[in-house]
């Protein structure tokens, strides 16, 4: 995973929109994390998880820029939180953060019974939150002055969506 692991080294700028305010990762983190992924590409298919936990955000160039994810909230009643990180700056602001986070609500909701979906994210972080509303996700929480950085007391942002919003959206 060389594309990978060097994406996850702590200089790069995406470590600056990404829950900044929980510092950036050593070497030794980025390495765990990609030997981590090293070893979920390597195990037998039948035996991964389902529905994936993460995919990579690749351009029709075969180039990886990013990653989309997911994890409990509440495994009890079913609530997956969402994520997306694209590593490289040259992917931002072209649609490609929109259209991958779209593919993938799509395709949590196809392969699950989830009833919502939702992602966090912090009022700093402004494009990701123009994703979310794009695509139809609603801002359900706001934790006001939840997330100091860099001298500014930022919100905590919550934005869902419910499986019958969403089929209701992709179908326009």
């Amino acid at each position: 995973m060389p594309g990978y692991t060097y994406w996850q080294a702590p200089h790069h700028s995406w470590h600056d929109t990404n829950s900044p305010y929980l510092g950036r990762p050593t070497i030794d983190d980025a390495q765990a994390q990609a030997h981590r992924l090293e070893a979920y590409v390597a195990a037998d298919p039948a035996l991964r998880p389902r529905p994936r936990e993460s995919l990579a955000v690749v351009t029709l160039a075969d180039r990886m820029v990013g990653s989309v994810t997911w994890y409990w909230e509440s495994q009890a009643t079913q609530w997956r939180r969402m994520g997306i990180v694209l590593f490289d700056p040259a992917a931002r602001g072209v649609g490609i953060g929109s259209e991958a986070l779209a593919l993938w609500t799509t395709y949590l909701f196809a392969h699950t019974t989830d009833r919502r979906l939702d992602f966090a994210t912090y009022s700093g972080n402004e494009a990701m939150c123009a994703v979310g509303r794009r695509l139809g996700f609603v801002e359900e929480a706001r934790f006001r002055k939840a997330r100091p950085w860099q001298g500014v007391d930022h919100d905590g942002l919550v934005f869902g969506v419910l499986r019958e919003e969403w089929d209701e959206h992709s179908v326009d």
